[in-house]
């Protein structure tokens, strides 16, 4: 009996951490951790991390997290894209989820679970993807076009002097500046696309 109780256990213990019981609170003190990663144009932040976001000539990725959830760290390049995140597994509270990132261009923004997106520089075309009560503010990052696809009461700005492009629901705010002409504007679900 007493051997098959430790499987049973361990097979449970598993379950609960998969389904997300186990929480993680933040120890309150913070580390800088930077990363040495190049060579990505796109950006896939999650997990509720408030990422800042500047052109420049070179790379660079900072990282302040507390220290206790500097192994939980989920920040690697995939192709072109850079992921910032957390081990999904868990459930976090009163944690600090903060990132400067430099790169010569910006052309992608993938956001999720709440996170936050500020950008300054400028580009050509961009492709922005939030949901889950994201947000992205690229008013001080001018482009000529935007793709913007927006759910879960998300909010985007952007600066735009071509053409914009919208698919907005769940009560998701689209604002934009620069006078661009509108293409394809779909809105459900209380989703508003206005100008600043």
């Amino acid at each position: 009996m007493f051997k098959l109780g430790i499987p049973f256990l361990l097979v449970a213990g598993v379950l609960m951490v998969g389904c997300g019981v186990v929480s993680v609170t933040g120890s309150g003190n913070v580390v800088t951790q930077e990363e040495a990663i190049t060579g990505f144009d796109r950006l896939d932040v999650s997990q509720g991390f408030q990422v800042a976001v500047s052109q420049g000539d070179s790379f660079s990725v900072v990282i302040r997290v507390d220290d206790n959830l500097v192994e939980r760290l989920n920040v690697v390049k995939e192709g072109s894209t850079l992921k910032i995140g957390l081990d999904q597994v868990r459930s976090y509270e009163n944690v600090t989820l903060q990132a400067e990132v430099t790169l010569p261009g910006l052309v992608g923004l993938d956001l999720s679970g709440g996170s936050r997106v500020t950008a300054s520089g400028s580009g050509k075309d961009i492709a922005i993807n939030a949901s889950g009560g994201s947000g992205a503010d690229l008013a001080a990052f001018p482009v000529v076009n935007a793709n913007i696809d927006a759910s879960g009461g998300s909010q985007v700005t952007v600066n735009v002097s071509g053409t914009l492009n919208v698919d907005a629901s769940g009560g998701s705010q689209i604002s934009y500046s620069g006078n661009p002409s509108l293409g394809t504007i779909d809105t459900s679900g209380g989703a508003q696309v206005r100008p600043r």
